[in-house]
């Protein structure tokens, strides 16, 4: 291989460098460059000697309150994480990647249905120009409620004109026919309050291309066990699971999936759904959403299992910025985690500081 040393190159044509995927990237050393193709438009990147970095004109831009910079993978990572108004301003124009994601719903507290995750949009190929900032809005979780009411709805995120639905708040014991809340992705329902009724209970709807509906409740199953058995939190990737109708099927009604994104330079989740907290369940409560959801907690077991029985509480959902938190204890669901956009998970009694939807977040990455 020829080493150029002292060499001045007078053409006016180019120069051919090595071009190929991220996976494919050589053993490096301190200055290497290439064109990685991984990216849409490729980026030329150099080796500082314990990174890969961009050298193209994607010159670093700036962020308001709340944000940090990174570099994650070759690619230069905008992370907003502050409730509230912030500011993304490039230093080139061209395009961005962006995720949106709303906060979560509040997980209910009497018998509980999960809240839905927040609402999550992912924008490819988004035009910016330098020097012109664009707002950015981060989502707050949803608050817990108290006894017999709705769980408080997340609330949106933003960037520029593009935005995302806050979840949707769980449902309650006793709240009729009445729909639970929609939101980016709905919140699980609670069940009825009249005696010997066997009707479903429907979960909140999810908003088209954010997330997906909350699992359905019903308080008699089949075996007329007067279970108030409430659904879990829609999730950005999935619905909410429903209330179980048979004794003996061992289905928890777990929060819906959140949403796999890369923009962090590893895969992660994000709006989960919340887990239920029934009153009895053949599962126990209901685990939180992959995502962040938090878990539910039961009140009682199911009437084969003691009333003391470890799986009744809910899993807080893993593979997020932040787990969701678990199950707290048998009436009390957990938190979802923060800048997941997770539901928190539903309960039984007094919430208390639990069972709060999990605050959005917004990455941009070029």
């Amino acid at each position: 291989m020829a080493i150029l040393k002292n060499t001045t190159i007078n053409d006016t044509g180019h120069i051919d460098i090595a071009s190929n995927t991220t996976g494919n990237r050589p053993s490096p050393s301190n200055g290497h460059i290439r064109m990685n193709t991984s990216y849409n438009p490729a980026v030329l990147e150099y080796y500082d000697g314990s990174n890969w970095r961009p050298v193209t004109g994607y010159s670093q831009g700036s962020v308001g309150s709340g944000g940090t910079i990174s570099y994650k993978n070759g690619g230069i990572v905008h992370t907003f994480t502050s409730t509230g108004n912030s500011s993304f301003t490039p230093a080139f124009s061209g395009n961005v990647q962006v995720l949106i994601v709303a906060g979560g719903g509040a997980g209910a507290s009497s018998h509980g249905g999960g809240g839905g995750g927040g609402g999550m949009t992912y924008v490819s190929s988004y035009p910016v120009s330098a020097g012109s900032a664009i707002s950015v809005t981060i989502g707050g979780g949803g608050g817990s409620s108290n006894y017999g009411s709705f769980a408080g709805n997340g609330t949106s995120s933003s960037f520029g004109p593009t935005s995302t639905t806050g979840g949707g708040g769980g449902g309650y014991w006793n709240q009729g026919t009445t729909s639970s809340r929609d939101g980016g992705s709905g919140g699980g329902a609670g069940s009825s309050g009249d005696n010997g009724s066997r009707y479903r209970v429907s979960g909140g709807n999810g908003t088209q291309a954010q997330g997906f509906p909350g699992g359905s409740g019903t308080r008699f199953n089949r075996q007329s066990d007067n279970g108030h058995i409430s659904g879990g939190g829609g999730g950005a990737g999935g619905p909410g699971i429903h209330g179980s109708d048979m004794r003996e099927d061992g289905i928890a009604s777990c929060g819906g999936p959140g949403a796999a994104n890369d923009l962090l330079g590893e895969i992660l989740y994000f709006a989960g759904g919340g887990g239920a907290g029934p009153h009895l369940s053949p599962g126990g409560a209901g685990n939180g959403g992959i995502g962040g959801g938090g878990g539910g907690g039961a009140h009682h077991g199911a009437p084969q299992m003691p009333p003391n029985f470890p799986r009744l509480l809910g899993r807080g959902g893993r593979q997020a910025i932040n787990t969701g938190q678990p199950g707290v204890n048998q009436t009390t669901g957990g938190n979802a985690g923060t800048n997941t956009g997770g539901g928190g998970g539903g309960g039984n009694h007094g919430p208390g500081s639990h069972q709060n939807g999990g605050s959005g977040v917004v990455i941009v990455r070029y």
